[in-house]
């Protein structure tokens, strides 16, 4: 009984005594020496605590800044626990100046943003606890430097958008917590270089399930037993806890419910673009190049001719005509020359040819086009294009003496003097009518009769 007495008094005596009022010594489940000065109403670190400490807990304090600095005196400092301060802010540090330092909580103090580099002063974190702060925006360096990071909760803040490439510096990140916060969808390769997440907890963010969302719905179905939810301290599996909160089609619905095909479906109907036509006018017709009169040698004077009578029905001089005669015989042979022409006689003169053989072939034109033998008056009236292809006619003509007035305007050309018929009835083709493009040809003056 003595023995046992003497051995307490020896363990009372060895057992380490905390010099600082307000904090508990001890050692956690690890055997790590700590300092336990929860709700003690500190603003910084106290003095008096053993430097060989390694894990400080302060939580529940009055702590309004952090200073690395201050902490720079425990140099086998492993973890810091300042959850529920009042800490607005982190100030990126220069050097690492807690070389040591596993395991940091900040949670549920007053921050907004984390810059860059804001833990640089920790390069070996394994665990970073920030849930419960107002974070609203984060960068693609916030946590650079953390290549050792395992733990990271960013849970219950107000984080709207994810950066790109923030999780690249954290090679071996296994458990993340993104959980109640205000993201809204997810960057395409967001988790690589390190595709899979073993622990991952995405649960009370408004999700809109649109065509920017495709990447998360394929990472859920790739590795929907990663995903889990936290009721307290019970956590389970739970991949359809990521839920849709936009469009209204899908409210409330579980991403994995919803096929990719839907997220981004084509539900908009494609109108086509009128656009405005402007109606142009027709471009008009080329005017025709003035004629130049031609004359043809004839068999036969016609009374008019012999008369003096013009072909307008006025007397006048005539113009002069070659004198000499073709062949009977023989097909006429059609000279052009170049005479002089009265301007008042704009009628063609009538004239007889003798078994003349007409072998013109009609093509395509754009100006009136007319098949005479007597003098053509020059005009001046535009025609309408033409893109009718005449076929080429071989068949003689038959010996006539009614004379042919070439006109140039389209429709029938009617004469105010009556129709101009042959002595014998109508002229007849031995294939059928012989009709003008244009209309039937009429003459100016009536019913001109034959001379035998």
């Amino acid at each position: 009984m003595h023995i046992f007495l003497i051995f307490l008094l020896f363990v009372l005596l060895v057992a380490p005594v905390t010099a600082v009022p307000g904090c508990q010594g001890g050692r956690d489940k690890d055997h790590r020496t700590k300092e336990n000065c929860t709700a003690a109403g500190f603003t910084g670190v106290p003095a008096g605590l053993e430097p060989a400490t390694k894990v400080l807990l302060f939580p529940q304090n009055l702590f309004s800044s952090l200073s690395w600095s201050s902490f720079q005196i425990f140099t086998e400092i492993y973890e810091i626990d300042l959850t529920g301060n009042k800490v607005p802010e982190l100030t990126p540090s220069s050097a690492p100046i807690l070389p040591s330092l596993s395991v940091l909580r900040l949670g549920s103090n007053r921050l907004t943003s984390l810059p860059d580099g804001s833990f640089s002063a920790c390069p070996a974190l394994t665990e970073l606890y920030l849930e419960g702060n107002a974070v609203v925006s984060l960068s693609d360096n916030t946590f650079s430097g953390l290549s050792k990071l395992e733990i990271l909760d960013l849970s219950s803040n107000r984080i709207q958008v994810l950066p790109q490439l923030m999780l690249q510096p954290l090679a071996v990140i296994e458990t993340l917590y993104i959980e109640n916060n205000t993201v809204l969808t997810m960057p395409d390769d967001w988790f690589s270089p390190k595709e899979e997440v073993p622990y991952l907890f995405l649960s009370a963010n408004p999700w809109a399930c649109s065509c920017s969302l495709g990447y998360l719905r394929r990472y859920l179905d790739e590795y929907e037993f990663n995903v889990y939810v936290r009721n307290g301290p019970i956590v389970t599996t739970d991949a359809l806890s990521v839920v849709c909160d936009s469009p209204p089609r899908h409210k409330a619905t579980a991403v994995l419910d919803v096929e990719e095909s839907e997220l981004c479906p084509l539900d908009y109907s494609y109108t086509p673009i009128h656009t405005a036509t402007t109606a142009f006018p027709p471009t008009p017709p080329t005017p025709p190049s003035p004629l130049t009169p031609t004359f043809v040698e004839v068999t036969e004077w016609s009374d008019h001719l012999r008369s003096g009578v013009r072909g307008d029905g006025q007397s006048g001089p005539q113009p002069t005509l070659p004198t000499s005669r073709p062949s009977t015989e023989s097909p006429a042979n059609i000279t052009p020359t170049n005479a002089q022409t009265d301007p008042l006689t704009t009628a063609k003169t009538t004239t007889t040819t003798t078994k003349a053989t007409i072998t013109t072939p009609m093509a395509t034109t754009t100006t009136p086009m007319a098949t005479t033998t007597t003098p053509m008056a020059t005009t001046t009236t535009p025609m309408a294009t033409t893109t009718t292809t005449m076929a080429t006619t071989t068949t003689p003509m038959a010996t006539t003496t009614t004379p042919m007035a070439t006109t140039t305007t389209p429709g029938n050309n009617h004469h105010p003097h009556g129709n101009n018929h042959h002595p014998h009835g109508n002229n007849h083709h031995p294939h059928g009518n012989n009709h003008h493009p244009h209309g039937n040809n009429h003459h100016n003056q009536g019913n001109n009769n034959r001379r035998r």
